[in-house]
Formats: structure tokens, sequence, C-alpha cells
């Protein structure tokens, strides 16, 4: 078949040529026998020209068509072949990639490709500490096989643990981004297969005796991490904590993972209420926080400050409008000159809430509200930077709620107590004096100014991590700590690889 079909593309290519060939000949001869008083028909070769252009094309097209179609066919029955033997090889083991398995493995002749222990044991005591967090059932199914193929068939062994692998490396690559989704919500976890890219990256480190350096980079960075990591491998080796203790610290220990350490940029930890600012990894600044209320809860982020903005006036979102300011308004249209609001349409007229029928609006307020500088409740400053979910830093005019111990109060964003220290900050390293910044600050006009390239927003949610030999915890405000069913985790199989 692959000859008569080589045969096939060899006679188009053939004919593709003497088309040319062809196609060079009538174009010398396409003009007809004219009479000597007539003119001739350039067009008529023109024409003939162009034809044959687009029958080459043609012709081309239809043999890269057939030729990328045999391809396929060729890659299709070997990837089947392959497949066929990672079969015989396992038997009746079940892979969650079984395809890219058995591209790897054919393509590296079935050599065993994780036989550095020490690369093979960071691997699987990372595995067994996400495993143990809860947040994928396939990811404890693949830690019960390799557990249960230890010591046997030293192949099967060595393609389990690829197996796996891709699953945390897809993980590892993706945690950070997809953070609020797989954290937060037990079981959300669902695993991909890598890129093709990473998946060569890291042959190439086991093809150079580097598995080992390749599997650590993909661990968490902060210091915090590695200790909270630490006291889960002790407790779940001592038996002493219950499996929703373990379940708690483990789940935190994913969420610590996503940090990079603390050296540049503002954290903020959401149940804590409080906001670090580190520079050349020291801490320069610290600062109570107030976060979103239960019902309109700061999303874990990460993003960067763009800009600080003096003297900012406020646009709520439509949220906030058809939720919280209509009703007000509803009740005392007097609400919007008092609090420093302007109402317009979409041409930008000013409207007089007085003059709006409230009872015909529904639950989509057609107009939009906008309050002026001063009094906005964003304070003086507001420090913006990208969300897809509007979320910015800001001050507020109400700094008496700061003294409450409950501080989840806000719609999302976050306020922040020592807003002028940071803005202090920012804007001196950007040239402004504090001189400057008063004066901005009294003319009650809006201004920004844009900032370092270097600040790094991180907003993350942990309630529980080892510090200095020390367990601290948090209230789970939002609820994202309940224990999803363990049942289907092998603790045995977590303990052994985490000792």
């Amino acid at each position: 078949m692959l000859k008569t079909t080589s045969f096939k593309l060899a006679t188009r290519a053939a004919l593709l040529t003497s088309c040319a060939y062809v196609g060079t000949a009538i174009a010398a001869n396409t003009a007809p026998v004219v009479n000597a008083g007539q003119s001739s028909t350039p067009a008529m070769v023109k024409l003939t020209n162009e034809q044959l252009l687009l029958e080459r094309k043609a012709i081309a097209e239809k043999i890269a068509t057939e030729r990328k179609a045999e391809e396929d066919r060729l890659n299709a029955e070997q990837q089947q072949r392959s497949e066929q033997r990672l079969t015989d090889i396992i038997g009746t083991q079940p892979l969650m990639f079984k395809s890219a398995v058995a591209k790897i493995y054919t393509q590296n002749d079935y050599v065993l490709l994780w036989e550095d222990k020490k690369a093979e044991k960071q691997f699987l005591r990372e595995y067994a500490a996400l495993v143990a967090s809860g947040i994928s059932r396939q990811s404890a199914q693949n830690l019960d096989r390799i557990y249960n193929a230890e010591g046997k068939d030293r192949l099967v062994y060595d393609i389990l643990l690829t197996d796996a692998f891709l699953d945390y490396l897809y993980y590892s690559q993706n945690a950070l981004k997809s953070a609020q989704k797989w954290l937060y919500s037990p079981t959300a976890y669902k695993s991909a297969e890598p890129s093709e890219q990473e998946i060569q990256r890291w042959l190439s480190a086991v093809k150079n005796n580097q598995n080992f350096e390749f599997v650590a980079q993909l661990a968490g960075k902060n210091n915090l991490y590695r200790q909270t990591l630490y006291q889960l491998e002790a407790l779940i080796s001592s038996g002493k904590m219950d499996r929703n203790q373990i379940y708690k610290l483990a789940i935190n220990t994913q969420r610590l993972r996503i940090l990079p350490e603390f050296t540049n940029g503002l954290f903020v930890n959401i149940p804590s209420y409080q906001l670090n600012y580190y520079r050349n990894g020291k801490l320069v600044m610290n600062s109570r926080v107030i976060v979103g209320k239960q019902a309109r809860k700061t999303p874990v982020m990460y993003s960067k400050l763009s800009n600080v903005v003096v003297n900012p006036p406020w646009t709520p979102t439509p949220r906030l409008i058809n939720e919280d300011l209509v009703p007000k308004i509803k009740r005392d249209p007097s609400y919007v000159a008092r609090n420093g609001y302007t109402i317009t349409d979409g041409s930008g007229r000013t409207i007089d809430p007085h003059s709006i029928n409230w009872t015909a609006i529904g639950s989509k307020f057609p107009y939009r509200i906008r309050q002026a500088p001063g009094d906005s409740a964003l304070g003086n400053y507001k420090f913006n930077m990208p969300s897809a979910d509007a979320i910015y830093l800001h001050d507020t005019p109400n700094h008496s709620l700061f003294n409450k111990k409950d501080r989840a109060l806000s719609s999302g964003c976050i306020r922040v107590e020592q807003s002028d220290q940071l803005a202090s900050i920012l804007l001196k390293e950007v040239g402004w004096s504090d001189e400057r910044k008063r004066k901005v600050l009294g003319s009650k006009k809006t201004t920004s100014a844009n900032v370092g390239s270097d600040n790094p927003v991180y907003l993350y949610y942990v309630t529980a991590w080892m510090d200095g030999g020390k367990l601290y915890t948090l209230p789970d405000i939002y609820g994202y700590d309940s224990a999803p069913n363990l049942s289907y985790v092998n603790w045995n199989a977590v303990k052994k690889y985490l000792m």
C-alpha cells in the first residue's frame, strides 16, 4: 500500500512538472494564425497562462493534501502499534495519558526513565503531598498504582511513574493561574496532558542526567511552603492528627506552593486581614486591611500594580449600583447629592434623581453613577492593577472599621489602613516628593502616576502554616477548608512517600 501511494504521489509530481513544460510551450504558441492586416491577440495568451497557473496550483494543493493524509495515516498506525506494545507490557493497568506515554517510550526504545532514585524520591514526595490535599481522585489513584507496583516489574513501575509525572507536570505548570478554581473548591482539579514542549524539556533533562534538577525546580519556592510540608510529613508519620487536620494542612501546603519567596511586592493573606510589602527581601511596610465579605469574596489572584491615583473618583460596578445604591436612592433621592454622586445617561448628560420614575426601574439600572473625588468611597488613594474582576487596593474615609476583629466587610476590593504610607513609598520611587503629594491631595484634583514595574501583588488565602517551628492557624472566613470525602486516598502510600 505504501509503495502504491508513493507511486501515485510521484506520478502527480511528474504531472505537475509536465504541466509546467506544456504550459511554456502553449504560452509560446497561443496566438492564432492571422492575416497580415489583422492585429495579434495578447489577451488570449494571458488567459491561457492564468488558466495554467490555476491548474498547476490545484494539482500542487491536491498533492500536498494527499501527502498530509498519507503521513497522518502512517502516524496513526505507528501510534496504534506503540499503544498496543504498551498494553502488552502493562496489561490491564489504566493510564491517564496512554497515548503520550506510549509515544514517549517508543521514541526512547523503552529505556527506563526513572533510574535516578533521587529524582524519583523528590517527585513522589511532592506528589504524595498533592494527593493528601484531596484535590484529585485521579492523582490519588495514580499514587496507589505506583505503591502497589513497587518492587515488581521495573519497567511497569517506570511507566506508572511517568504517567503520574505527566499529571504532576501539568499541575505544577498551571497551579498559579488556576489556583482560585483548583485549590478553593474540593475536587475541582482536572488534569490534562502537558504541552509537547514541556514533555520534551523533561525528556531532555532525563537524557542529560538532570532529572532531579528538573523535578526539584517544579516544587514550591516559598520558605513557608517548605516548612509546612515538613510539618505535614511529621504529623502524618506520627499518626497523631485526624484526617480533617491533615487535610487542612495539606491543602494549605498546596496554596503556599504557588507563592514566590517574600522578597518583592505586596502580599495580602486574605483571612489574616494583613498586607505585607517587601522590597529586596526586607519588610518595608505592614498594614491592616479590609477584604471582601462572604457574599463578595476577594478573589485569589496575582497581578502587578500599574499606577497610583491621588484623589480618585469612584465608579461603582453595576452589581454595586443595583444591589446597594439604587435601593438607597429609591428611598431618598437626595442621597445622591449628599454623598457626592452624579447620575449620567449614555451621552454623559446629568440626570436629576428626582426626575427618575423609580417605580419603573427594574433589576438593571439604565444610568451610570459616579462619586466625585474627596469624600468618595475610595478615600485619598487608589492603587490600580489589571484584574478580570475589577479588584484593586484603595484608601477609605472610614478608618474606624480597621479596629474590628472580623474585617471581611468590603465588596471585594482591598481597603488599606496605611494607604498614605503605601502611596508615599510608591510615589517616591517615581520621583514624587512628600510636598508634591500634599499639594496634589490639597487640590482635590484627580492625578495619577505610573509606578515601577517591579511591584507584583499576591492576594492569597492560607489558614494554616508553619513558621519557625510554630503552627499558625486562622479562621476559614470563606469556608474553603471544608474537607471532601477522602476515602479514595491510600494513606499508607501517602505516608510512605512523605517520610
